[in-house]
């Protein structure tokens, strides 16, 4: 008798040993459940952040084709617009002139343009407003070059209008260049400063909502679409002229710009 109790209670004995093992095991399962979906719903959240950056930049990416696509167009279109036309041959030695004269070609080596020239609504004062230049995507500590020869007029290491740190190059024939929210500034003003020299690095400074590069374009103070300039070049040479007429005499300005450079030649 006494040892049928004994086994009974060993049973028993046995019996809670593999329930408490089981809980366990169930409890163990369940806070294991539990972190994965934490992870799992971590994960979600960042691939849908991804993808919402991955169809923003191809958006992005859709505009600028299309911009470029207008460019090219009016270079193929050019010889049927009377309008536009330049009553001026030019050689090469003129074009490498007019292009190291006036704005050409990207500040940056890399060109992603994040906001246009135009009226826009502004990201950080949540209102439409003229946005004078083209904000191009550049990280922190990216070479800024010099769009012409030119003189720096102005640099400022904190710009009261929201530019933060800025430099202003005045260029032959009228033109200005402006290039804002810089990180540092490599210049003096009164410098002469040739295309292509590197006058800075692109930041975040002033009146903005991330890293990038505010370009400008001005041509007797008055702001012009820096996009027709940014992809301006030997190939492309008669697709600017078709921009901004209505603030530039371009037959009357390359003609005077092409006697000036053979009178300096001869």
């Amino acid at each position: 008798m006494r040892s049928e109790n004994l086994i009974k209670k060993r049973d028993i004995i046995i019996f809670l040993i593999i329930l408490i093992l089981l809980f366990s095991y169930i409890i163990f399962l369940n806070f294991d459940i539990t972190g994965l979906k934490s992870e799992l719903k971590a994960k979600d959240e960042l691939y849908k952040i991804q993808i919402n950056n991955r169809i923003n930049e191809i958006e992005q990416l859709n505009s600028q084709l299309e911009d470029l696509q207008k460019l090219l167009n009016i270079g193929l279109d050019l010889s049927n617009k009377k309008d536009i036309y330049l009553n001026t041959k030019f050689e090469d030695k003129d074009k490498s002139y007019i292009l190291t004269s006036i704005p050409s070609a990207s500040p940056l080596e890399k060109v992603f343009i994040t906001s246009k020239y135009g009226t826009r609504f502004h990201p950080i004062f949540n209102k439409s407003l003229f946005h004078s230049g083209l904000d191009l995507r550049a990280k922190i500590g990216t070479d800024v070059y010099t769009t012409a020869d030119g003189i720096v007029s102005n640099i400022n290491e904190n710009d009261n209008e929201g530019y933060g740190k800025v430099i202003k190059i005045v260029h032959n024939y009228g033109f200005e260049t402006l290039y804002a929210h810089l990180d540092k500034i490599f210049v003096n003003i009164g410098q002469i400063v040739k295309k292509g020299t590197i006058i800075g690095l692109s930041g975040n400074t002033g009146t903005s909502n991330g890293p990038h590069l505010h370009y400008e374009v001005k041509y007797l103070d008055k702001s012009l679409d820096p996009l027709s300039f940014l992809y301006w070049n030997k190939k492309t040479f008669d697709t600017v002229f078709s921009q901004n007429s209505e603030l530039i005499d371009w037959n009357n300005l390359v003609l005077y710009i092409k006697n000036s450079n053979n009178e300096h030649s001869n």
